[in-house]
C-alpha cells in the first residue's frame, strides 16, 4: 500500500509540473502563405478592415492544414471570408493576436458564418 501511495504522490508532482499550452482564436481574411524555409510555413491574415494582424506558423506537425489554408486564401480574395484562426501561443508573451512574435502556432481554422 505504502508503494502505491508513493506512485500517486509521484504521479501528482509531475502533472503539476507539467506546462499547458495557452490557446485562443482571431478572426480575420486569410491572405498569404510564405514558405520558412525550415519545413514551415507562416499565414498572413487581417482584420476586415484591412489592418494586418501578427501572422501564425504552420510547423511541421500541422502540415494537415495546408490545403484549408490555401482554400481560405482562395475564398477571402474571391469574397472577402472571415475564418476564426485557432492559435497556440508559442512564446513568452500573450497579447494574443498582436504580440509582436511570429512563433505562435496555427492549430485550426473554420469559416465564420453569420
Amino acid at each position: 500500500m505504502k508503494g502505491f501511495i508513493k506512485l500517486m504522490l509521484v504521479s501528482l508532482a509531475l502533472i503539476s509540473l507539467k506546462s499547458y499550452a495557452v490557446v485562443f482564436t482571431c478572426k480575420g481574411i486569410v491572405y498569404d502563405l510564405y514558405s520558412n524555409g525550415n519545413n514551415s510555413y507562416e499565414v498572413r491574415f487581417e482584420r476586415e478592415s484591412g489592418v494586418d494582424l501578427e501572422p501564425v506558423i504552420i510547423y511541421p506537425e500541422q502540415h494537415y492544414l495546408l490545403a484549408p489554408v490555401l482554400d481560405a486564401i482562395r475564398e477571402g480574395e474571391k469574397y472577402r471570408t472571415v475564418y476564426r484562426l485557432v492559435i497556440e501561443n508559442r512564446d513568452s508573451g500573450d497579447t494574443r493576436c498582436h504580440d509582436g512574435e511570429s512563433e505562435n502556432a496555427l492549430i485550426g481554422l473554420t469559416k465564420v458564418i453569420d
